[in-house]
């Protein structure tokens, strides 16, 4: 199969890469410049440079082939810090979305798959409700939510099959962002105290190798206009979940529950279908202590990564 990808120089997309690599698929990169790309990639994947600005007139010509099978859209800029309150940053991300779609079609594409966020039904249960004071972050979360709505309607007039992937909370080695799971991670190691909501809520993790594992299969298994969750199929409360984390790594870290007020959506996981991998054959395979102990191994000896 022949692969498009386009976010590839980040964390879930350079897992995603490799993993294709492995399944002997055919991997075109579309990126900014070649300076972030593994040595290893050399004569195993072929490289397009442009922006996603540039992405409405990038031609086929770029490419090797102008008859590709399925394209896998991860760029974002801004997912983190305040960038995400950025209006006009988000918008352009929307637009790239759609444009991504364009460029599919223009290469004959099968399937597109759209990486979307649990994000986006926070949004939609939180933001909607009377007396909800959302945040700047919630700018990134509804832009996710029109980026993967206008995308599928797109995708819908071109005739390609859209699925999108509803990305929740991958973690593991290569991870070096200040998300949740990660700068908990580095906490615990260092034996800080950790300051926290109540712990309530219900959340689900997946390690790295299972996460790009499963956005494959869905992408080439999963049936047309679909949202496939990636994760488990059940979900435990934040607090398990850090208990255990503590637990497995030995720490000596104060976990202060109930320190930080929690303002947001409380997602049942009844929002989507959180079964629907497993019923297209596909389960994970790490476990969250064992992803936790992976990862915590490749922290402690990159010492850099300890560092925020």
């Amino acid at each position: 199969m022949k692969a498009v990808i386009t976010g590839a120089t980040g964390f879930v997309g350079k897992w995603l890469v490799n993993e294709l690599l492995n399944q002997q698929d055919e991997v075109t990169i579309i990126v900014r410049n070649e300076k972030q790309l593994p040595t290893e990639w050399k004569n195993k994947v072929k490289v397009v440079l442009a922006s996603l600005e540039q992405f409405s007139e990038l031609d086929v010509s770029y490419f090797d082939s102008n008859e590709m099978d399925i394209f896998f859209h991860l760029a974002w800029a801004g997912t983190s810090g305040m960038q995400r309150a950025d209006t006009d940053l988000q918008l352009s991300n929307v637009k790239a979305a759609c444009e991504s779609v364009h460029l599919a079609t223009r290469l004959h594409c099968k399937r597109f798959v759209n990486a979307g966020s649990i994000m986006e039904y926070e949004a939609i249960k939180y933001i909607s409700e009377d007396g909800s004071k959302p945040g700047g972050g919630n700018i990134y979360s509804t832009a996710k939510m029109t980026a993967d709505f206008m995308a599928k309607i797109v995708a819908t007039q071109e005739g390609i099959h859209y699925i999108n992937v509803i990305i929740s909370n991958i973690y593991g080695i290569g991870e070096n962002s200040p998300r949740f799971l990660n700068s908990t991670l580095k906490k615990m190691i260092l034996d800080e105290k950790i300051p926290l909501t109540h712990g309530n809520q219900l959340y689900d993790f997946i390690y790295i190798s299972d996460a790009v594992k499963a956005i494959i299969h869905a992408g080439k298994k999963g049936r047309e206009n679909a949202s496939y969750y990636i994760g488990n199929e059940s979900q435990k409360p934040l607090k398990e979940f850090i208990n255990e984390m503590k637990k497995i790594l030995g720490s000596n870290s104060e976990l202060a529950f109930g320190e930080i007020p929690f303002c947001g959506a409380m997602l049942s996981y009844r929002e989507f279908d959180t079964r629907a991998l497993a019923n297209l054959g596909f389960l994970p395979e790490i476990s969250f202590g064992k992803g936790i102990l992976l990862t915590r191994d490749w922290m402690v000896k990159n010492t850099n990564e300890l560092k925020f």
